[in-house]
């Protein structure tokens, strides 16, 4: 509730410069096949509270240079960071067309477009990762699950299952504290199906969040924000991602545009400046006058003839 409560309705502009190291990177990259990763989270908040925060996302996949792949925008509308977002709207159109046609090939069709261009939940954590603590406050975001079998799912059933044992014994005991909580394992893995599996374990002893209180103080009260480091996309470059672009900022234009419609642009203001630099032929090369030389009367008297050589003669 009160998570709901501090939502804001304020476009945040981006504040935080791109950095690696303010991301979680709990993916596993090209060769690999397993990773392991050890975190603490964080409240979401430095005033305390949860960890989580709820965030609404568009996961499409998209054109880029070098061929397709898989992209995510912070939702502008669900998360009161704006008043349109062209990924709804086109969700909301094809919607609108499914329930209009009688034709199943197209229920089928707009169903699959309203679908892909939903926004869909997602969870936001704060942590630190133990083996960078000199990286700082790192952000991970990670899709909510329908099937309650997703991340948030198995950290909340660790909290969960200790918060019980505690019970039982006539104790309380909440794994996000911050000076007796426990560090989470992160184990990636493939499957079978070439698909990344995720499994999530709490250490088997309880640690302080760091034994610097200065260190843990400047951890829970880092300043970045997950909008900063989130960032919401400007919507002409959302609507280009929508059709099928490939959004490039244009500073003629002062506004991003398809890449594809900037380099038609680019060519023919390239052929019109070549057809103005272009000049007339004034010489004609084309007809060669043939020089005859006269014989000298001898060679030994005769002075030696100047040799004139003209530089366009020059053999480079």
């Amino acid at each position: 509730i009160s998570q709901n409560e501090k939502e804001s309705s304020e476009i945040v502009k981006n504040k935080t410069k791109f950095n690696p190291k303010n991301y979680l990177n709990a993916r596993l990259g090209s060769g690999e096949s397993s990773k392991k990763l050890k975190i603490r989270l964080l409240p979401f908040s430095p005033e305390g509270g949860s960890p989580f925060h709820k965030v609404f996302i568009h996961t499409v996949r998209v054109n880029k240079e070098g061929g397709q792949g898989w992209r995510t925008f912070v939702c502008p509308t669900h998360n009161h960071k704006g008043d349109k977002c062209p990924f709804c709207e086109t969700s909301e159109q094809a919607k609108q067309l499914r329930l209009r046609t009688d034709n199943e090939v197209e229920k089928k069709k707009y169903g699959d477009i309203e679908f892909m261009n939903r926004a869909k939940e997602a969870w936001i954590v704060r942590c630190i990762e133990r083996d960078h603590e000199e990286d700082g406050v790192k952000f991970w975001l990670f899709n909510a699950s329908r099937k309650k079998d997703g991340v948030y799912d198995k950290i909340i059933n660790l909290f969960n299952e200790r918060w019980e044992e505690a019970k039982a014994a006539g104790k309380t005991y909440n794994i996000f504290d911050l000076n007796n909580g426990k560090d989470l394992t992160i184990n990636l893995s493939k499957d079978s199906n070439n698909k990344t599996v995720t499994q999530i374990t709490d250490s088997s002893f309880m640690t302080p969040l760091s034994d610097n209180y200065e260190q843990a103080k400047a951890w829970i009260e880092d300043p970045k924000k997950w909008e900063e480091v989130y960032t919401v996309k400007p919507y002409d470059y959302m609507a280009i991602v929508v059709q099928g672009g490939i959004p490039i900022f244009d500073k003629e234009q002062n506004k991003y545009v398809d890449k594809a419609e900037l380099d038609e642009r680019n060519e023919k203001e390239k052929e019109i400046e070549i057809k103005e630099n272009l000049t007339e032929q004034k010489r004609d090369f084309t007809q060669f006058v043939e020089q005859k030389i006269e014989p000298q009367a001898s060679t030994a008297t005769a002075p030696k003839p100047q040799m004139f050589v003209d530089e366009d003669d020059l053999p480079f």
